[in-house]
């Protein structure tokens, strides 16, 4: 079969990832690291990019497993963790891959649909599609101000609110450490704990 054939997804992979070249900072999110700056694309730019090369109904995945736990900090903050296991098809429903995902949140429903995303990204990559993130090139693709801007140390003002907003909502911030912290991702936990504080 043509869907077996290596140049078959090559031409595939080329495709979705020429899109999301293309695409450059727009495509590509700060991912939560261990004291650095980590890159990853942006799922729905993946997603939209493969629905391009391929048509919606050409790919998908179905659901074996999943579960949401709920947890509690010392301090009473309180969590969803959400786990999935997906078989994940692209092209064809024999090419498939069985994948993990996981995720937590404010919700058990956003906390499984981080889940699916983390587990379909993963599935993905198993076929070299969006492969340049798990490289760690996705640097290459923000222009030089672009990667200023994301590397900017969070403001005065923005590490102020998050210990507000942590202070608010009875959240641990004590692991957070303030010194790596980019403009960026000071921004997303203020998102969080605002809406955090929205579904208390």
């Amino acid at each position: 079969m043509a869907k077996q054939n290596a140049s078959y997804w090559a031409a595939i992979v080329e495709k979705v990832d020429s899109i999301l070249e293309k695409e450059g900072a727009s495509a590509v999110q700060e991912v939560p690291g261990r004291g650095r700056t980590l890159y990853g694309y942006r799922p729905q730019s993946v997603i939209d990019a493969l629905n391009q090369v391929l048509g919606a109904n050409s790919w998908g995945y179905e659901v074996l497993e999943h579960s949401v736990e709920k947890v509690e900090s010392e301090k009473g903050d309180t969590r969803y963790l959400a786990y999935v296991k997906l078989r994940l098809w692209v092209a064809d429903r024999d090419f498939s891959k069985d994948v993990f995902g996981g995720s937590e949140n404010y919700t058990p429903g956003d906390a499984l649909k981080g889940a699916v995303t983390d587990a379909i990204q993963k599935g993905l990559s198993l076929f070299s599609i969006g492969r340049k993130a798990y490289r760690g090139e996705l640097k290459e693709l923000l222009p030089s101000k672009e990667q200023e801007k994301r590397e900017t140390r969070a403001t005065a003002k923005q590490i102020e609110f998050i210990r507000k907003l942590a202070q608010e909502t009875g959240t641990d911030i004590s692991k957070l450490n303030f010194s790596h912290l980019t403009s960026e991702r000071a921004s997303k936990i203020i998102e969080e704990l605002m809406a955090k504080r929205k579904a208390s």
